[in-house]
């Protein structure tokens, strides 16, 4: 099978859309790391990484399972389960949003101090979490349905697009801005970025799915999409624990602002995997659907050939120039994280490469091995941050994410290339029957 046109057609638009936003991420992030103290900027830092965790547990798995199991229903034209799968991901998406962000609240409210500027930020990530998390299921459910380059819009541009506005607005207000004040822009932004998803899904939405009577398999959808919460729920853990350990274990506002611009900044080349993969991850589905196994690795192959490159190249610029391209943060930062942007550089390039292996997993409903692994990684990299933090802050805090993460992916692409090795010698030896007889 010829590689598909959507796959050749939607792939410059989505890096495009990627790092446009990124780069407006990253310019929100230097923003507030030169106008907040140091507290404020460690009370935004920390605030964020909650509701990244959050809102990745909200839909518990469901919305990545969407990108596997929407466009097959859709594709076999069984409107009712797909119906049905829409109401089931956003109903358990809202409810654990809500429960969660109220207990993140609550104890935020009860566990910290009321001159800790952490405590207010936390509340209002709180506040603002059921607007984001459904944002974020949104997102993959616009993507199944063959609109990504809209929902990458959306999600990567609108929404940073406009919190940036908002907090350039209220400074050009001299109103004053903490990380309480970020925060709550984020959230504003979240729930007018929700309304404009809502309206896109309207619009992508078949006439045969709006009238279709939905019909639930909750039980199956829950089993089938718990190895997807595990994965990214590890992933998120792997992500953010960094600025949670140094927030606990390394009392200095200065070590967790230099981590955050260490990851920030290195974040800058792993969007291209959450770019391409959203290309890459539906054709791979699909093609595994259809037993396409030549195309998947051609596919496979193309990804590799075109992200390398460049990956390559970031790398190499961060081992060479750490404190120069971590400078827009400020100096005691980019002194401060230059070591461990170096360590989180190379760490990205190689995940970033290997990126699609455990998609592949899953999708071939390789539990057992996706359990494992990012239970492993998960663990390592909690020993590994309670031991290395408390001595070397940012740096060891650098070193842990990547041990945990080049495991993970390592490991994980092995397991599926050998996969495939085998899936293909397999079908050769059929092939070769069948003919036979």
């Amino acid at each position: 099978m010829s590689e598909t046109p959507e796959a050749r057609t939607r792939l410059t638009p989505l890096i495009a859309v990627a790092l446009a936003g990124q780069a407006i991420g990253y310019g929100l992030s230097v923003l507030l790391a030169r106008r907040l103290s140091f507290q404020e900027f460690e009370a935004y830092v920390v605030a964020s990484a909650a509701f990244v965790l959050l809102a990745t547990f909200a839909p518990r798995g469901v919305e990545k399972y969407a990108l596997v199991q929407l466009p097959v229903l859709l594709e076999r034209r069984e409107w009712g389960l797909a119906k049905g799968f829409l109401y089931f991901g956003a109903r358990r998406t809202i409810l654990t949003a809500i429960v969660t962000g109220v207990l993140l609240a609550l104890w935020s409210s009860w566990s910290r101090t009321s001159g800790d500027a952490v405590r207010l930020a936390l509340i209002a990530t709180g506040l603002s979490l059921p607007g984001g998390a459904l944002t974020h299921y949104a997102i993959e459910v616009l993507s199944a349905m063959g609109r990504p380059v809209r929902a990458l819009t959306i999600f990567k541009l609108f929404v940073p697009g406009l919190t940036l506005a908002l907090i350039s607005a209220l400074l050009l207000l001299t109103v004053r801005i903490d990380g309480t004040v970020a925060v709550a822009c984020w959230g504003v932004s979240w729930a007018i970025a929700l309304a404009l998803m809502i309206r896109a899904i309207g619009e992508a939405t078949p006439a045969a799915l709006r009238c279709a009577t939905p019909i639930a398999e909750p039980g199956a959808w829950r089993a089938e999409a718990r190895p997807f919460l595990i994965y990214r729920l590890a992933l998120a853990l792997l992500g953010q624990a960094g600025v949670i350990a140094l927030d606990l274990l390394q009392p200095s506002a200065v070590a967790v602002g230099a981590y955050a611009a260490a990851t920030g900044t290195a974040a800058l080349v792993s969007i291209l995997a959450a770019a391409t993969n959203r290309a890459y991850g539906r054709e791979l589905v699909l093609r595994l659907n259809r037993r396409d196994f030549d195309g998947l690795n051609r596919a496979r192959r193309r990804r590799i050939r075109m992200l390398g490159p460049v990956v390559a190249l970031f790398a190499c610029a961060a081992l060479a120039f750490p404190e120069r391209i971590l400078s827009p943060y400020g100096a005691i930062f980019a002194k401060e994280g230059a070591n461990a942007f170096r360590i989180l550089a190379v760490s990205t390039a190689f995940s970033v490469t290997l990126s699609l292996a455990p998609t592949y997993l899953k999708a071939r409903q390789r539990n057992r091995p996706t359990y494992v692994i990012v239970t492993v990684a998960g663990f390592g990299q909690l020993l590994l941050l309670l031991t290395l933090v408390p001595r070397f802050g940012a740096t060891g805090a650098a070193l842990a994410h990547a041990l945990a993460t080049c495991g993970l992916y390592g490991v994980s692409a092995l397991m599926a290339h050998r996969e495939l090795i085998e899936v293909r010698k397999n079908r050769t030896i059929r092939s070769q029957s069948e003919t036979g007889a």
